[in-house]
């Protein structure tokens, strides 16, 4: 089989898997897009509960410290008044004590509140992501069935379309395969022109007889207008 031919075929194979496309439309990307979603959410919903626990164990950590700090002034307080302290030094030195822990209290205290309200704000997105995470899995689901609807529609021939394709490519030199490539994407599908009445039917062109011989002949030409492949049958 000429060249010539082979490209003709490829041309109506192609477009075949291109309208098979169309019929999926964009299902398959918006299904990508959606199982990315689905991986980002559950990253981010992962590292925030993460982060939670890390906040919580910090809370009990901080309220644990403030509580025993506060015990520890109870009881120093305890002994100014007691009676245990004898001069005014000790007496001094025990309300620096206190005063020292009194602040490890303040401190504590407004690192606790900062963890509070990140505690808060972390059980909010985590909130968030859990629904949002539910309606990409629903929607998903949803595609991925639409999907897997269109796709048993159009496999078999799909699959037919690609085996054939296969086929005719293998003959096809190198140099040839990327013409078309450039060709079919620069013309929306249409590679390959005829030439009826010396004019090309891709774009109208006159064609000079020579290139008309050479096609009649079945040699690869092209339209020096619209840099399509031209064919002419010999009828």
């Amino acid at each position: 089989m000429a060249v010539i031919d082979q490209i003709i075929l490829l041309q109506d194979v192609d477009n075949k898997l291109f309208e098979i496309k169309k019929l999926l439309g964009d299902l398959p990307k918006q299904v990508q897009e959606l199982t990315d979603q689905e991986e980002g959410t559950k990253n981010s919903l992962s590292e925030k509960e993460d982060s939670l626990k890390a906040t919580t164990v910090e809370i009990n950590s901080s309220e644990t410290l403030i509580a025993t700090t506060q015990n520890k002034v109870n009881i120093l307080k305890d002994r100014l008044i007691d009676g245990s302290i004898s001069n005014n030094k000790e007496y001094d030195a025990m309300m620096e004590t206190i005063d020292y822990e009194k602040n490890i209290i303040f401190q504590k205290e407004n690192e606790l509140l900062a963890l509070m309200e990140t505690k808060e704000s972390l059980s909010k997105e985590i909130d968030e992501d859990k629904a949002a995470l539910d309606g990409i899995i629903e929607e998903l689901s949803t595609k991925k069935e639409s999907l897997n609807t269109k796709m048993q529609e159009v496999s078999e021939e799909n699959n037919a379309l690609k085996v054939e394709r296969e086929n005719i490519v293998k003959d096809i030199d190198e140099d040839t395969k990327n013409q078309y490539s450039q060709i079919y994407e620069a013309r929306e599908g249409l590679v390959v022109s005829e030439i009826l009445d010396n004019n090309c039917q891709g774009c109208g062109a006159l064609i000079p007889p020579q290139i008309v011989n050479e096609a009649l002949a079945k040699q690869i030409v092209f339209c020096g207008t619209c840099s399509r492949f031209l064919y002419k049958s010999e009828n």
